[in-house]
């Protein structure tokens, strides 16, 4: 794979965004001078519905986000960027945590959080993120993936590298923690690894 192509790194990426967003801002009255003429952002905005421009707006996140941690696992390696990402998706983990208590989405057991955490991973990843709840008890539950925004857009960009798994098995790992200092979660199944979906077994200690 050339990373040169496909992992750019995150100051190039940035500066080629807002070079492109500039040219297409200077160049559109001129190609399309009446439709341009005396319109307002909100203008073109309310063509598009609330849905669709937080699908958009998570895209762009996310695809940004796999080009930079692509750009780290070129540039660190293998072990020390799964070092990283232990470290840095534990803390996530919990500062996720406290988002949703935030937004009142509050609980301590293993039931709140397969309810809780899928649903602030989706507001970030976008509409197209899924998951399903295979069990759910205040003592034990099974919450599985089926659709990540993260793996589609690592396949899209021909990345075979495992970027997620770590980050994943350690922010859920985190946000159990800081909710319950007796949860615990474990990633059993992995798709990057193999496996048809991501996994997870949360679990409430007596």
């Amino acid at each position: 794979m050339n990373a040169r192509t496909h992992s750019p790194s995150r100051r190039k990426f940035l500066r080629a965004l807002a070079a492109g967003a500039g040219c297409y801002s200077i160049g559109f009255p001129f190609v399309h001078p009446f439709e341009a003429e005396g319109q307002s952002n909100e203008h073109f905005l309310e063509q598009l519905s609330m849905p669709s421009r937080w699908a958009i707006a998570a895209s762009g996140s996310v695809y940004n986000s796999v080009s930079f941690s692509k750009y780290r696992y070129d540039k660190e390696g293998q072990k020390k960027y799964n070092e990283d990402a232990k470290k840095r998706n534990q803390e996530a983990g919990a500062e996720m945590l406290k988002f949703a208590f935030g937004h009142t989405w509050t609980g301590h057991d293993a039931k709140s959080m397969a309810a809780i955490l899928p649903a602030v991973i989706t507001l970030f990843n976008g509409p197209q993120q899924k998951y399903e709840i295979e069990e759910a008890t205040t003592e034990k539950a099974r919450v599985k993936c089926t659709h990540c925004a993260i793996w589609y857009a690592m396949e899209e960009m021909k990345i075979t590298e495992d970027l997620c798994s770590m980050g994943c098995q350690f922010m859920w790992k985190g946000f159990a923690e800081a909710m319950n200092p007796k949860m615990t979660s474990t990633l059993v199944k992995i798709k990057p690894q193999g496996a048809s979906v991501c996994e997870w077994v949360i679990e409430l200690k007596a």
